[in-house]
């Protein structure tokens, strides 16, 4: 079973280019004139700026941000090329350390920075603190009006304030080699196979089938633990009212998970074993399910693997990861920072981010604009944003807490070894229990 951690992985491959470079000014910003914000007064109100981003109105100032995404960097370069007057100091930490220090600076209140980042693991532990600008009150409710559901809740808080605003999504598919797909499913087409595996009840038949024509040596899915990832988001809170709450969805979850280990349907592998990766390489597991910003495990040197995957949606719309950032409550620069806010969450940036990165937006707009024109080099001609955009707006609009991550991950190691060694629901149920109270006493745990 895998347990899952995207955004370490992900920072061991992507990210870390460095970032030395970074130097500067330490911790509270502000070049010399510890400007708020636009130039020229009269820009700034009660709750922040009114003039338009690289609009009539010169911004001018220093900001410090601090993040585990290398990405940022590119942010920070096309908000200065709009806002000449704008230094930012870009300052990366390594996945694994980051959030210990961004706590220990916000804790100790010095060398905090203007603006953070925050990721969908952790960002419960942070959005209800006292350390994130009400954004709210800034007119950050605009920024998010036309986000998808999903991205603009997760940046609430508990009272009903904006504390961070993501720039993008991570939907998840189903990626499958073309050429397998046509051997075993019997079309390569997106939609037909969408169809095909629009419920895990049709996608244990398939799988039946894949396994019967193989001879057993290949499957339909990685593994029966990728329905942790497709479900976790469409099952109700861990912790209701201070005691844990198990959705009754759960049960139908994990006895699908064992339907499919016993007729044979998945691979069995390890999330991101050699053989896991292997598979959706080599195209010995029909379907594996990814989020759409995991292209760098394809195998493509010399673009060899251009035009020849596709993606289909999944039984129901999941996503996995996501970045967001908010503003330190105790910053000189919050006007200015808000403009940064401000900048990523707009058209402009999120659609520079999607051609040079792939990167799905957070804003819908952006996802609309882009349905039937929008592709990239693995898919081919496929507009990729049409199974992502179907799926990841209907996923429900939830809040971030400090226990939901962690429940869920006792969640995946608990029911996975329960899958493996053939248990019963109800004992599952008990061990996790004992997990869950073990590791949160102050919980309701009956």
């Amino acid at each position: 079973m895998k347990t899952r951690k995207w955004l370490l992985l992900v920072m061991s491959v992507i990210l870390v280019t460095v970032l030395a470079a970074c130097g500067g000014k330490n911790g509270n910003n502000s070049t010399g004139g510890a400007d708020n914000g636009a130039a020229g007064g009269g820009s700034t109100n009660a709750g922040g700026q009114t003039g338009d981003t690289g609009g009539a109105q010169e911004l001018k100032g220093h900001l410090v941000i601090w993040t585990f995404f290398d990405q940022v960097k590119d942010m920070a370069d096309q908000f200065h090329a709009k806002n000449p007057g704008v230094t930012i100091d870009v300052k990366l930490f390594p996945g694994d350390q980051y959030q210990t220090k961004l706590l220990t600076a916000l804790q100790s209140g010095r060398d905090v920075p203007d603006i953070f980042d925050l990721e969908r693991g952790y960002i419960g532990k942070f959005i209800n603190s006292k350390f994130l600008t009400d954004l709210s009150a800034m007119g950050g409710d605009d920024l998010v009006k036309d986000y998808i559901p999903y991205v603009k809740e997760l940046g609430y808080s508990e009272d009903g304030k904006l504390r961070a605003v993501s720039d993008h999504s991570s939907p998840g598919g189903f990626w499958y080699l073309r050429d397998v797909a046509k051997k075993y499913l019997g079309t390569d087409d997106p939609k037909k196979i969408g169809d095909m595996v629009n419920s895990w009840d049709k996608i244990i038949d398939l799988g039946k089938n894949v396994a019967a024509e193989s001879g057993g040596k290949e499957h339909l899915i990685q593994n029966a633990g990728d329905l942790f990832d497709i479900e976790a988001y469409n099952t109700q809170p861990w912790v209701k009212d201070g005691k844990l709450n198990i959705d009754p969805k759960w049960k139908t979850i994990y006895e699908t998970q064992l339907k499919i280990r016993q007729n044979n349907v998945d691979a069995k592998l390890p999330f991101m074993s050699a053989g896991w990766g292997n598979a959706l390489n080599d195209g010995s597991v029909v379907l594996t399910s990814m989020p759409a910003w995991a292209g760098f495990m394809v195998d493509n040197k010399d673009n060899k693997a251009n035009g020849k995957y596709g993606v289909a949606a999944t039984p129901e719309g999941f996503y996995e990861g996501g970045t967001y950032r908010g503003i330190y409550d105790k910053s000189p620069n919050k006007a200015l920072a808000y403009e940064f806010i401000k900048y990523i969450a707009g058209v402009e940036w999120q659609q520079h981010n999607l051609e040079k990165t792939g990167n799905m937006p957070g804003n819908a707009k952006v996802y609309e604009n882009n349905l039937t024109t929008f592709k990239s080099p693995l898919f081919g001609d496929e507009n990729i944003l049409v199974p992502y955009y179907n799926t990841v707006k209907n996923i429900p609009p939830l809040k971030a807490d400090k226990y939901g991550e962690d429940i869920l991950s006792k969640w995946r190691t608990v029911a996975g070894d329960g899958i493996t060694n053939n248990k019963s629901f109800d004992d599952v149920v008990a061990a996790f229990k004992k997990e869950v109270k073990n590791a949160f006493p102050e919980l309701n745990v009956d």
